[in-house]
């Protein structure tokens, strides 16, 4: 089995009945649990320990886990997220509004003794299941609070150098973790020189939607391509040179040595174009329907 995976690679998209998951003895599966916002299914797959949510009869894999290799993050969309490091002025304080498996929250800490992170998930059920199967558990620099991300944003007083969101329900993302008026939120919530990480599964959003809504709040987005998703980086202030991010990545990775190569994973960055989409607003966000509009188009070409 590959290594390299991206959001919903493995086994995504395959129906329920196929895997057999209505058996208790189906193959591989260690639990099912349901929630009031997802079914939620615990897996092996291999050398992997799998979360998956099942959504409209179709499995999603949310996170993957190596227990061999704790410090290894099988999905490429996680790895890549991490390079936010080198844009952050001083990334210490991490938000992250969607927990999974949390094992980029557990990476993060585990390396740079000086970071930490507040992972903020709307299932308690995730949270549950995260620090059964995935040792994703509570420490000094590593807190889980069980809220709605943008409601956190609004309530908490705290600031961040480094907000990620990455919060999916299979094939769904709540609309309200999209818009401009989201993004002016976190926005507010960073330190000067912070930077904001959005993922983004072109199978769900609009990457240009997305980019757009970004442009309109941030000085500058950067993204980075990888097979399934679309990481995009905002920040204010000047934009950063290709030969100051390197130097900081370099930098970084000479002191913390991480897994992933922070300058081997910055080589896919690309600056887009300023957008001349509508930004997705609190008035306007039809992220399911851009989808559908866009699926249909393509099928009277």
């Amino acid at each position: 089995m590959t290594t390299d995976l991206s959001r919903r690679t493995l086994l995504g998209a395959l129906p329920l009945a196929a895997l057999g998951f209505s058996q208790a003895r189906a193959d591989g599966l260690i639990e099912r649990r349901e929630s009031q916002y997802n079914t939620i299914y615990i897996t092996r797959e291999g050398p992997y320990v799998a979360m998956q949510f099942g959504v409209n009869e179709q499995l999603f894999t949310e996170n993957l886990y190596d227990p061999a290799r704790p410090r290894f993050l099988p999905m490429e969309y996680t790895r890549m997220m991490t390079v936010s490091l080198a844009y952050a002025a001083t990334p210490s304080k991490v938000l992250e509004i969607g927990l999974g498996g949390g094992r980029t929250a557990v990476y993060l800490t585990d390396f740079v003794p000086s970071v930490s992170v507040t992972t903020v998930e709307l299932d308690p059920e995730v949270v549950a299941m995260a620090a059964k199967h995935f040792d994703v558990r509570p420490t000094p620099r590593l807190r889980v609070v069980t809220s709605d991300g943008r409601i956190f944003l609004t309530q908490t007083r705290d600031r961040y150098d480094i907000i990620i969101v990455d919060a999916y329900r299979g094939t769904f993302v709540p609309f309200h973790l999209t818009t401009q008026q989201c993004f002016m939120l976190a926005k507010r919530r960073l330190n000067p020189g912070g930077v904001v990480v959005q993922n983004i599964a072109p199978n769900v959003l609009l990457t240009e939607s997305m980019v757009a809504t970004l442009q309109s709040v941030f000085d500058n987005v950067d993204t980075f391509d990888i097979a399934g998703s679309v990481i995009a980086i905002a920040y204010d202030g000047p934009a950063k040179s290709a030969a100051a991010l390197a130097a900081r990545a370099t930098a970084l990775q000479s002191q913390y040595r991480f897994t992933h190569p922070l300058p081997q994973l910055l080589r896919a960055r690309r600056t887009p174009a300023k957008s001349t989409r509508h930004p997705l607003t609190d008035d306007f966000a039809p992220v399911e329907h851009l989808r559908g509009i866009q699926a249909h188009n393509a099928r009277r070409k």
